[in-house]
């Protein structure tokens, strides 16, 4: 019997097998979703401000390859009925689906809202093209081009948005793990 324990702990502790495709990080958001981040990519820290709790939104945002001082982020977020946020995910998508103010002053690009999928639940899947202006407080800062991707996903009780974050450079090279995670999405809330 310890000999057997001993064999099952060493087959969780192991990593895949040759050939095998990572199984990446199961991570679940308490009673709200779970999901798989890549292997390797970093979860990151709670920031000063509002709790979770305060905001009424429930998530998770991981780090993967960084470049020219910007990384690929992946984040899963629940925002629940008068969540301090978003009231709504139409309020969301039209925010982050065009110029917040109608004008595009920086040659941004948007792509349609269109009907998709995150993980078997039905998502309004849109994209696109912005600018990272770094260093940040720089009199002449670097014009950074940035491609991100979005899946809402409407339930009955609040809405979940799943979101891609990547420089250009290395936009193409991450998409697969966004697209991992998409599909390893569990809502728990309905």
């Amino acid at each position: 019997m310890r000999n057997l324990l001993m064999a099952a702990a060493f087959c969780l502790t192991a990593g895949p097998a040759q050939g095998e495709a990572p199984r990446g990080q199961a991570y679940a958001e308490g009673k709200y979703f779970s999901v798989v981040f890549p292997p390797g990519w970093v979860k990151k820290e709670e920031g000063v401000g509002l709790s979770d709790e305060e905001k009424k939104v429930y998530g998770a945002e991981f780090f993967g390859p960084a470049a020219g001082g910007l990384a690929v982020r992946i984040g899963v977020h629940y925002y629940a009925p008068d969540n301090l946020v978003h009231k709504s995910p139409e309020k969301f998508i039209k925010l982050h689906s065009q110029p917040a103010l109608g004008i595009n002053l920086d040659g941004k690009v948007y792509g349609k809202v269109k009907p998709g999928k995150a993980g078997n639940y039905y998502a309004r899947i849109f994209e696109r093209k912005v600018f990272e202006y770094l260093p940040a407080n720089a009199l002449h800062p670097k014009k950074i081009p940035v491609y991100e991707s979005f899946a809402v996903v409407p339930v009955k009780n609040g809405f979940f948005v799943l979101r891609y974050y990547a420089p250009m450079d290395l936009a193409k090279a991450s998409l697969k793990e966004y697209e991992a995670v998409l599909a390893s999405f569990k809502p728990l809330v309905r």
